[in-house]
């Protein structure tokens, strides 16, 4: 009898040391990937060839004894440091993902941002007219999981509530009608100046030469008339360019143009 309880107590021991003591090391961190629908174990097979478990059916056996096989949530996990079974099955179950950050420069274009989605998502069958017009570059996260759809998706809607905020602290006497002239205007002034201090100064001449009437003649709106935004204008700009016609060039046209030229920030957008 004594023998039995021995062995008894010698194997709760055994697990409770497997469970929550013995900690497998990773040198750096490892990132997996549970797609929806696995099975509980193809998760403990995946957690094992990736040696973050090192005993897939004990894994099984908490898993179930906690009564979680169906709370395990999929998506992207990075394990980093020294893990223990019972800390790998509380982060699968809590749904503690892994967020990967994607930031949005100032001053990039509709093509910089479709440039970027590709090399996240190869396989994504978003076109380059399918990239949003009125978002703020900023940084953003997301899970891999979710696809480029989602990503695009998260990203308009903050800006819309951002630019929602900020529209509604503009001065009374704007002569901008709505958000989308905030970002037109934005976006020439991203492109004019690099420099914080130096915004509100161009701000105030585009606002001025707006109120009279006048044509903005901002160059970068030329070089965006000549490029699309595709390319950078390996040259200066010539006498000649300012006469280009494009609905895009400030020189030719009254006004601001039909769309922002860029993703303007948050410090051009104030």
């Amino acid at each position: 009898m004594i023998y039995k309880i021995f062995f008894v107590l010698v194997l709760l021991l055994n697990t409770i040391f497997e469970l929550f003591l013995k900690e497998n090391k990773i040198n750096t961190y490892q990132d997996i990937i549970i797609e929806k629908g696995m099975r509980l174990d193809e998760i403990s097979s995946l957690l094992y060839e990736n040696e973050i478990i090192n005993n897939k059916n004990l894994f099984k056996l908490w898993v179930k004894l906690n009564l979680s096989e169906k709370n395990i949530m999929f998506g992207e996990y990075r394990f980093e440091n020294k893990l223990s079974i019972n800390s790998v099955f509380k982060k699968i179950s809590k749904g503690e993902i892994f967020l990967r950050k994607l930031t949005i420069i100032e001053g990039w274009t509709k093509f910089n941002l479709y440039s970027k989605i590709k090399l996240l998502f190869p396989e994504s069958n978003l076109k380059l007219e399918e990239m949003p017009t009125f978002i703020i570059a900023d940084t953003y996260f997301f899970s891999i999981t979710e696809g480029s759809e989602k990503l695009i998706e998260n990203i308009k809607k903050k800006s819309a509530e951002t630019a929602d905020q900020l529209w509604k602290k503009r001065l009374i006497d704007s002569p901008l009608s709505n958000i989308s002239e905030m970002f037109i205007l934005s976006s020439i002034v991203e492109k004019e100046t690099s420099i914080n201090e130096e915004r509100f100064k161009i701000a105030g001449v585009f606002y001025n030469r707006i109120d009279k009437g006048m044509k903005l003649q901002s160059d970068p709106t030329v070089v965006y008339a000549l490029t699309q935004g595709k390319s950078k204008l390996e040259r200066k700009l010539l006498r000649k360019d300012l006469k280009f016609k494009s609905k895009f060039n400030t020189y030719v046209n009254k006004g601001l143009p039909p769309e922002p030229i860029c993703y303007p920030g948050l410090d051009s957008l104030k």
